[in-house]
């Protein structure tokens, strides 16, 4: 499925639910030609949008990281694409404007929401878009699932093989998708050079050939 033809697609979707097809805000890979070059392909899952109702999260990361979240999430892709440099490499305008460049974000709740995320309502969002969220996903294939806060609904929107006994704090395989996801914080109010050291060791847990062992 083209982009062009999901978002479509999704309006339909939204349309035959009687809901405002126009409240969709589009996400997806920021920059195609960075992204085709990155050394990983990184995928953000976070919740919800703010003050972006009908317009592209794509077009807004493309100007550089504004608010303290996009720094947040700047500074982890930055580690991420380049193997977890010292924080300070990473602590500049321009590491982290060329990282956004290189990644994909999607929101679970593609409708526009406050600064504050409502979990009932992110989670019954993505249960009415499941599928379209499943084919996103599965359309930009990446190698590495960042679950910013919104695990739980990965895990049953990609259908992963979670353990119902236990919390996952460790990197999932997902054998289907060839993608490790991985369960983290949303990036909102969080201190960046304990979270940053936080992911690194998260990440360090995935074999270095990045294949299931």
């Amino acid at each position: 499925m083209s982009d062009d033809a999901m978002w479509r697609d999704w309006r339909e979707h939204y349309r035959r639910s009687g809901m405002d097809p126009d409240d969709i805000a589009r996400d997806g890979i920021v920059d195609l030609d960075a992204w085709a070059n990155a050394p990983s392909k990184v995928l953000f899952v976070l919740k919800e949008v703010n003050d972006h109702r009908g317009q592209d999260l794509r077009e807004f990361l493309r100007e550089g990281p504004k608010y303290q979240m996009w720094h947040t999430v700047a500074r982890w892709a930055s580690g991420l694409l380049g193997g977890f440099p010292p924080f300070q490499q990473v602590d500049s305008w321009d590491a982290m404007h060329e990282s956004l460049q290189r990644i994909a974000c999607i929101n679970l709740k593609k409708a526009d929401g406050g600064s504050s995320a409502h979990m009932p309502t992110v989670n019954a969002f993505a249960l009415h878009d499941r599928h379209f969220l499943r084919r996103q996903i599965e359309s930009i294939r990446p190698d590495i699932l960042v679950a910013c806060g919104t695990w739980d609904s990965v895990g049953w929107i990609l259908d992963l093989a979670l353990r119902p006994d236990r919390e996952e704090v460790h990197p999932l395989w997902d054998e289907k998708r060839r993608l490790w996801a991985l369960p983290w914080m949303h990036p909102g109010r969080k201190d960046n050079v304990e979270t940053y050291n936080s992911l690194r060791e998260l990440v360090a847990q995935i074999p270095s050939d990045r294949e299931q062992q």
